[in-house]
């Protein structure tokens, strides 16, 4: 039997997770100022949760006219935004410091008590401010998830479409805690720079698996077979 081809990737690996936290910000400030360049303004995705951390404060650094960049969550938790596990205080800790706190925050969260309820203001404001977006950068769970997008999400036919109208949903899942928010594959598709940020050896298998599985379920695969542009892989043990 013929082993299937994986899915393209454009590898990136560094034996230094701190090496690849500054590559990928020198990289992905590369593309915000190219999108400055072309229209003025630039719109940029990220992940939250503990990976990026190291990450998203090298990009604080880097020099860009930070006034002309909006930064919304790929996904977020429906907890307040002080609290622990908020991505929207994870970004403000971490990549709203020194010039890049001129950067506009679009957060996913409002204040009310389920994600649902907030889904029309939410999903309004990230068609009209946040797409198209120029750049994403994911990050992928153990499980396969990626942004809120887990392999028990009920309404894939809405999270893992390539494109969609629907760029935001609300998400409940066994694997996770708390209500989420999301954005659907359809919003991140809209960006030309797409960077999948991976550490560890476990992920890594994860990721080949889905890559070489035509059957696979996992949300990575649909990331991987549906995304526009081949994704650009930043991984370090």
């Amino acid at each position: 039997m013929l082993t299937p081809d994986p899915l393209p990737l454009r590898e990136h690996f560094f034996d230094d997770r701190a090496d690849l936290a500054a590559a990928l910000a020198e990289a992905v400030a590369a593309d915000l100022r190219g999108a400055i360049a072309r229209r003025g303004q630039a719109r940029l995705a990220v992940s939250g949760g503990t990976t990026p951390r190291a990450f998203l404060i090298e990009l604080s650094k880097q020099a860009l006219d930070w006034s002309r960049v909006t930064v919304v969550p790929v996904d977020d938790r429906w907890v307040a935004p002080d609290h622990p596990r908020s991505n929207e205080r994870l970004l403000r800790e971490t990549l709203f410091q020194g010039d890049a706190a001129q950067a506009q925050l679009l957060p996913l969260r409002r204040p009310t008590a389920t994600p649902e309820s907030a889904l029309l203001p939410v999903l309004t404001q990230v068609a009209n401010e946040a797409l198209p977006l120029d750049v994403v950068v994911l990050g992928m769970g153990e499980d396969g998830h990626v942004a809120s997008l887990f392999p028990d999400l009920e309404r894939r036919d809405i999270g893992l479409q390539p494109s969609g109208r629907a760029p935001v949903l609300a998400v409940r899942s066994a694997s996770a805690p708390e209500p989420r928010i999301t954005l659907t594959l359809s919003a991140i598709f809209t960006a030309p720079s797409l960077y999948l940020h991976i550490e560890g050896a476990k992920k890594r298998g994860v990721l080949d698996g889905a890559a070489r599985d035509p059957r696979s379920k996992l949300p990575i695969r649909s990331v991987l077979s549906g995304a526009p542009v081949v994704p650009m892989l930043f991984w370090s043990p």
